[in-house]
């Protein structure tokens, strides 16, 4: 015979609740010899016939609780089917122990992958954000022509070493241009020393310009390096139809172009209903690519871009030459990136379109023609996450 302490309770099967506070009725019971602990039949000799009432039990002497499964009568006796209830009997240890709880009823942790859940291949959503290169360049190359630098050998105490490097509107190279090969009165040579014809086979103004760039900036806001209006080429000064400017130092050189992006969110991860779905925006649920040319396209890691709501995108480009280092960075709020010391990515890229200039006169209408067309070709452009 064993002493079981008997109840009424209720309680969740998940809990580790004790009927602390309940007084249980103490009956002598009978358990067959062979017998497991956790699960067993237990024999009373109850005065009714009718089911008893209780549901769980306690046993001092195997120091743990049951539920009382089911009653079966045999016999003028009732047996009650035991199984140990592991959360009441054994909370003093787990309250002791760590544990890793996987699935609650209250609380969450949306970072944790639910392999529960229910996903399908045919539900995969491309999701796009992005920016214009008017949104991060200020300049459209569709409407606008951008800016011109062009570095020249003259007689200039501003210049960078033994070149000076100007930056223009299209227009006013173009016009540098036509001054320069339409004719040779410029030389100041008179045409009865040397004829017009053998001057310009033996003048070539072209080979005085070493570089010439264009950039997707526009050129009517551009006011880095002092105003000039007019250019030192080899012997000869040259005035502009505008304004250039002269990048007389190295950090009248660089232009910092910043914006930023919304990240792309799973739409179940998203209002109160997508509380508990953060993880959908993590891999495998979710890809990210991140898009900029001319820099290339790069796959970024979920990780990186997890419970964050921005992409900061900054390019450092040098205008003399051309190259440019494109760094990314994340933020919960917009503004504020650490490009410096916590980037996502750092590359390097080419932001400048190299302008042809060959060692012969050259017809200036059709290179401005060319220009346009390389420009709107080559021009940086941004498109967003692609999100799955």
């Amino acid at each position: 015979m064993i002493t079981c302490k008997l109840y009424i309770f209720r309680k969740r099967r998940n809990s580790t609740k004790q009927p602390t506070n309940i007084t249980p009725d103490e009956l002598e019971g009978e358990i067959k010899h062979t017998f497991s602990p956790l699960a067993m039949s237990v024999t009373f000799n109850f005065p009714s016939i009718s089911p008893p009432p209780y549901n769980y039990a306690r046993i001092d002497a195997l120091e743990r609780y049951y539920f009382i499964e089911n009653w079966t009568y045999n016999g003028g006796l009732w047996i009650g089917s035991f199984t140990t209830d592991v959360l009441a009997s054994f909370k003093d240890q787990i309250g002791r122990s760590t544990q890793f709880v996987s699935r609650a009823y209250s609380r969450y942790d949306a970072s944790i992958i639910d392999t529960t859940y229910l996903t399908k291949t045919e539900d995969l959503e491309r999701l796009y954000s992005g920016l214009t290169p008017l949104d991060f360049w200020g300049a459209d190359p569709l409407t606008n022509n951008g800016l011109i630098v062009v570095g020249v050998i003259g007689a200039s105490a501003n210049g960078l070493g033994p070149t000076s490097f100007y930056a223009m509107s299209l227009g006013v190279f173009n016009s540098l241009m036509s001054q320069m090969l339409s004719n040779i009165s410029w030389a100041g040579i008179s045409t009865t020393e040397i004829s017009a014809e053998l001057q310009k086979a033996l003048i070539n103004p072209i080979q005085y310009i070493v570089s010439a760039k264009w950039y997707p900036i526009d050129a009517g806001s551009f006011s880095q390096g002092a105003a000039v209006t007019s250019v030192q080429l080899g012997y000869w000064s040259f005035n502009l139809t505008g304004t250039a400017r002269l990048l007389s130092t190295v950090a009248s050189s660089w232009v910092i172009r910043q914006s930023e992006v919304a990240i792309p969110k799973s739409p179940q991860s998203l209002g109160n209903a997508g509380a508990r779905l953060q993880y959908l925006n993590l891999s495998p649920f979710a890809e990210y690519t991140f898009k900029f040319l001319p820099f290339g396209i790069f796959p970024i890691d979920s990780t990186d871009l997890f419970d964050q709501s921005y992409l900061g995108i900054r390019v450092s480009a040098n205008l003399i030459s051309g190259d440019a280092v494109l760094a990314l960075a994340v933020k919960k709020f917009t503004g504020g990136y650490a490009f410096d010391d916590k980037p996502i990515l750092v590359t390097q890229g080419q932001i400048g379109v190299e302008i042809p200039l060959a060692q012969i006169t050259i017809d200036a209408q059709k290179w401005k023609n060319g220009l346009a067309s390389a420009g709107a070709s080559a021009v940086s452009t941004i498109a967003g996450m692609i999100g799955g």
